[in-house]
């Protein structure tokens, strides 16, 4: 029976004698001994999920190995600023896929059903948690979307308060993000939604696959520690996947006015260099419109993040070559 208030029993207490707990770093370790260095596992598991995207398995193995490097390496610039959004009717297998990520061990570090409105909840998920499922993400609206949910997705630490805490501290992000929903247009974000890669199935996934989690995982960390794989996605990925997810955009009114009445001009010949102002305030003249007087100023990000149509940049403000479309 030792007594605790014992100085002596108490550096003993907290000696180095005590390992500190790592199951994240203990499983990843035992997982790259097990990894035969060559099957792609990866790859196998990213096959689960019938769609018609060429780029969708390596798109999904940097996102798995970004997940996997931000729970090994100390925080970086950027977190895992990607997020595999699954689309399909309800039944398609797409939660218990999310659910099947992550092994038997670390499966405590799976969050579901979780409110991304709670903003310090959330904060202190990506602390607390290893994989974060955005179920439902048609039910997040717009302004979370374009706000809040941006920002915290690429960050490398979040800032959050302890329980009793009496000031704000800072602490490492692990969590990841991936995300279901049922509905085709969801993406809201004007600038092109590059957070996202939309994944539209064309089967249900195959949830009786099971993985060999070892392989799985070993594959990530050699990925990680030995090959120093580049798992952030470059500038020319983030382009494809901007163009690759405009088909799931929900555009507003006005956008779906300026598709149906406008189109890009390819020379000054056949169009006319006009300002969003100009071609909103025509369209808002349209009979039944309907559009609000204060809406150009949202109208104009949509225009700036249409590659198809060219554009000028002025002092303050940019201008686009386009033309009516004649009916």
């Amino acid at each position: 029976n030792l007594d605790v208030r014992d100085k002596d029993v108490r550096r003993y207490v907290h000696s180095d004698m005590i390992r500190k707990c790592d199951p994240i770093g203990d499983y990843l370790v035992n997982a790259s001994e097990k990894w035969d260095g060559k099957t792609d596992h990866i790859a196998m598991l990213a096959r689960c999920v019938p769609c018609d995207i060429p780029q969708w398995e390596r798109w999904f193995k940097k996102w798995f190995v970004s997940m996997v490097a931000q729970w090994l390496l100390p925080a970086q610039k950027y977190g895992n600023s990607i997020v595999p959004l699954l689309i399909s009717p309800q039944g398609d297998g797409k939660s218990s896929f999310c659910r099947m990520l992550l092994p038997r061990e670390l499966r405590w570090g799976f969050l579901e059903n979780h409110d991304v409105s709670d903003r310090k909840g959330t904060l202190q998920a990506m602390h607390n948690f290893l994989l974060i499922n955005l179920d439902e993400f048609n039910s997040i609206s717009p302004k979370q979307q374009e706000g809040f949910l941006k920002n915290i997705i690429q960050l490398p630490n979040v800032k959050i308060k302890r329980p009793y805490g009496k000031h704000v501290e800072e602490f490492k992000r692990y969590a990841s993000f991936i995300a279901t929903t049922n509905e085709t247009n969801v993406l809201s974000d004007p600038t092109g939604s590059r957070r996202f890669i939309c994944v539209g199935l064309t089967a249900p996934i195959d949830t009786n696959y099971k993985p060999n989690y070892e392989g799985l995982y070993g594959q990530a960390y050699h990925l990680v520690i030995h090959e120093k794989m580049e798992w952030w996605f470059g500038p020319d990925e983030v382009k494809e996947i901007v163009a690759h997810n405009r088909e799931y955009q929900s555009l507003p009114p006005a956008v779906l006015y300026f598709n149906e009445y406008y189109e890009p001009a390819e020379s000054e010949a056949d169009g006319e260099w006009l300002s969003p102002t100009a071609i909103y305030e025509d369209l808002r003249r349209l009979p039944g419109s309907g559009l609000k007087a204060n809406g150009v100023a949202a109208f104009g990000r949509y225009l700036k993040n249409m590659p198809e149509v060219k554009q000028k940049r002025l002092a303050r403000s940019r201008i686009y070559l386009v033309r009516r479309k004649k009916k």
